[in-house]
């Protein structure tokens, strides 16, 4: 997946007001373009851009607000917020507490982002049409040891 590369460590980030920032020290190993309406609501945009880093490969400092709610697979979903600002960080998922879904929005640097799937395209607002992407899922895909 060539776009992924694209993003090379370190990858930096921050909020808005600067009181939180994180590195990231590897290449991610998903990319993607979340049109669910929870992003939605979350977001107040029609989708949500991220990609998924081993978390033990993601550091960060500066305090979050943790807001819990349940993903349709039943698995907690963690967003973390910044204390300060309240800009969205990243998220976390009991279904896979391996990695961590950093929002793109959030790097300094977002030039070399590109998103390498759609999911739940199925929610997606009726008034876009999605971006190009390699993949494209009507609902979040299962990984194949489920």
């Amino acid at each position: 997946m060539r776009a992924l590369q694209q993003l090379a460590p370190p990858l930096l980030g921050s909020c808005l007001c600067g009181d939180f920032s994180y590195v990231c020290s590897s290449t991610p190993v998903w990319s993607v373009n979340c049109h669910c309406r929870c992003c939605q609501k979350l977001s107040g945009a029609p989708w949500v851009s991220a990609f998924a880093m081993p978390a033990e490969h993601f550091a960060f400092t500066g305090d979050v607000h943790p807001f819990h709610r349940l993903a349709d697979s039943g698995a907690k979903v963690t967003t973390s917020h910044c204390a300060r600002c309240g800009a969205r960080m990243f998220a976390q998922s009991s279904g896979n507490p391996a990695h961590v879904n950093i929002f793109a929005t959030t790097l300094d640097d977002p030039s070399a982002f590109k998103a390498v799937s759609n999911v739940y395209l199925s929610e997606a607002a009726p008034w876009i049409d999605p971006p190009p992407a390699r993949y494209n899922f009507q609902k979040m895909p299962v990984r194949p040891d489920e």
